[in-house]
């Protein structure tokens, strides 16, 4: 590839022109040749790839490549999944300092990012976009391709069954309360394979009633109801309706002997809210490890890339990048396995005190979702984001913190959530991994991280509007970790979801079904999932993979909060879940109509509970 200049280049081109870009006062220069029909476009023209300049966008069409050249040892070439050198140090490196010239053919369509990483050359101006659009596609070409690459159609990614509860149970000291054990449809693995599909799960409230929720655990068990340790099973993500499962990874069941919020505070529930299995509807990530060598397994896991598309991405590894992990186990044997959960409630009576929570997700990779990791000799690596924290859903009065959990993946040391107004570290959440001398003990896998720990606050931590907050994440880079994770899941009471406050934020939100690309917004709560999903409503496989020319690619810097001018950080305000993954592809955005997710006042509450009790009398009456 390097020796492009050489070669054919001899007899088959011919000069085509020069040409000038300007852009935003900037001024480029392309030198473009034909080769057949394609072309050559030689990044920053006569001058070349120099470490002195500022590069413009590009567009191309696929078949194309881009040429860089320089001299010297001063710079390199490296790709990146946005338009941010926030973490240039952690892109794919393409090229090295002494390996100009460089050829790099256009064969995706997309919008692909590149820069240098060395000598902060990407702030200086090296940082640039490639739009590359496919020859002569129709919509319907497009609309083909689209599904091709998610591996089919949105049907195809959703399993058949819904699973099924077992009868609640109820406490005997306690009428009100109540505990459901349900199972979600078989998934049924080969070794080495892996699952990233929607499940729907049954429903484990009692439809008609209005239920708090007081806690909610996860498990992995095979057909016969044994538990299954992280070392044959990994659980990558499961991610839905927050109401109904929490969103978690490896972790789940660390945090299962963890107290349930103190009364009266409760997610509140109405069971008939998850009637029709769209509402039910659950992203399940597994990875069946059984026969993969140890030297394999951190690859399987962390779904490393070794394709020239993610290459061309900026992405080391993730969720897209999943595929069959090598197994010396036999591939004629089939593995049936369920997710467990099990949700304690209670059932709600006009007399009953509560205080209704929401559920609040926060990005440190400002809603990239995944990032990578690459080793170094540093103690550790450092991501941070800073932004106010309701920015995009502003308060006009302060809410509480009640609970703070984080995800990490392997060689994640710590999480943290920052006032930066004051500097007061709001609550952290560290891992902790398996202590046993085997992978093989279930909850306390050798090598695996198990638990994520919590703050809990006995009372709400209160949080002004307009706070500024920072996300720190602390990853140990001793080894590569690619695809890695950085979330925040918070518990929030009195916070106003119809947002009464005054616009900070004006740019698209990042999760659940608005979800708009790759805009760089990075705080929001979800609640409702995929329910508002569908028929004939496209997945997008990757964040940011805009399929062709598209500006909503490129992240927009938050405005700056009115309490200070220096925020790039930003915040969003969703209705649903973050989505997560569509078979073998990450489907991080689904296209439809957005509902919010209001939370009930106490009255409003009361008056509900209140009004289905006498409507259920009538009927009983009748």
């Amino acid at each position: 590839m390097h020796d492009l200049i050489a070669n054919s280049r001899a007899t088959s081109l011919s000069c085509r022109s020069w040409c000038k870009l300007q852009k935003s006062g900037l001024l480029s220069l392309c030198l473009i040749i034909q080769l057949a029909d394609a072309i050559d476009i030689r990044v920053g023209g006569n001058a070349g790839w120099t470490h002195t300049a500022q590069f413009d966008d590009v567009t191309a069409i696929v078949g194309d490549r881009l040429v860089f050249d320089w001299t010297g040892d001063q710079t390199n070439v490296v790709t990146l999944p946005k338009r941010s050198c926030d973490n240039v140090e952690n892109g794919v490196q393409i090229a090295g300092p002494s390996e100009s010239p460089l050829a790099v053919s256009l064969n995706y369509s997309g919008t692909f990012f590149f820069s240098s990483s060395l000598n902060r050359q990407c702030a200086a101006g090296s940082l640039f976009a490639v739009s590359v659009t496919p020859k002569n596609e129709t919509a319907e070409d497009t609309k083909k391709r689209h599904a091709e690459e998610r591996g089919g159609s949105f049907e195809d990614l959703i399993r058949d069954g819904v699973g099924n509860c077992l009868e609640p149970t109820q406490d005997p000291s306690d009428s009100s309360l109540f505990m459901a054990v349900c199972y979600s449809p078989a998934i049924q693995l080969k070794p080495g394979q892996i699952e990233d599909a929607f499940y729907f799960l049954p429903n484990p409230f009692p439809v008609g009633n209005i239920v708090g929720v007081v806690k909610q655990t996860l498990g992995l068990v095979d057909g016969s109801s044994r538990q299954v340790p992280l070392s044959e099973l990994y659980l990558h993500h499961i991610f839905g309706p927050s109401n109904l499962v929490v969103g978690e990874g490896a972790e789940f069941r660390g945090g299962n002997a963890e107290p349930p919020l103190a009364e009266p505070f409760y997610s509140v529930v109405n069971g008939s809210q998850f009637v029709s299995d769209m509402s039910r509807l659950v992203n399940i990530h597994v990875i069946n490890t059984l026969g993969v060598s140890p030297e394999d397994v951190p690859r399987c896991i962390e779904c490393w890339c070794s394709d020239a598309k993610h290459e061309l991405k900026g992405k080391h590894g993730g969720g897209s990048c999943c595929s069959q992990c090598p197994s010396s186990a036999p591939n004629t044997t089939i593995n049936t396995y369920h997710l467990q959960f099990n949700v304690t409630y209670r059932v709600l009576e006009p007399s009953t005190p509560v205080k209704p929570v929401i559920s609040y997700m926060m990005d440190a990779a400002n809603g990239s979702i995944e990032y990578d990791v690459v080793q170094s000799d540093k103690q550790t690596a450092l991501l941070s984001l800073s932004g106010p924290m309701d920015a995009r859903c502003p308060q006009t009065s302060s809410f509480g913190l009640l609970r703070c959990l984080g995800h990490q993946h392997i060689g994640g040391q710590c999480m943290r959530l920052i006032n930066q107004d004051n500097g007061e570290e709001l609550c952290s959440s560290c891992p902790s991994y398996g202590n046993s001398d085997t992978p093989e003990t279930v909850g306390e896998e050798s090598g695996y991280l198990v638990k994520m720990s919590q703050t809990v606050f006995d009372q709400p931590k209160q949080i002004q509007p307009g706070t500024n907050v920072t996300i720190e994440s602390d990853y140990d880079p001793s080894e590569n970790h690619f695809g890695v994770m950085a979330l925040f899941f918070l518990v929030l009471v009195d916070f106003n979801t119809s947002c009464p406050g005054p616009v900070i934020a004006t740019t698209g939100s990042a999760f659940g079904p608005d979800y708009a690309h790759h805009e760089g917004t990075a705080f929001g709560f979800y609640a409702s999932g995929f329910g508002h999903l569908e028929s004939g409503d496209e997945l997008q496989s990757d964040p940011g993979d805009t399929r062709g020319i598209d500006k909503t690619a490129d992240p927009e810097s938050m405005p700056a909060n009115r309490q200070s001018s220096t925020i790039f950080a930003t915040a969003v305000l969703v209705g649903s879940l973050v989505i997560f993954a569509a078979a073998g592809m990450f489907a991080w955005a689904l296209q439809s109509r957005h509902q919010k997710y209001e939370a009930l006042s106490q009255s409003d509450l009361t008056e509900e509970i209140s009004s289905r009790n006498r409507s259920q009398r009538s009927s009983s009456d009748a």
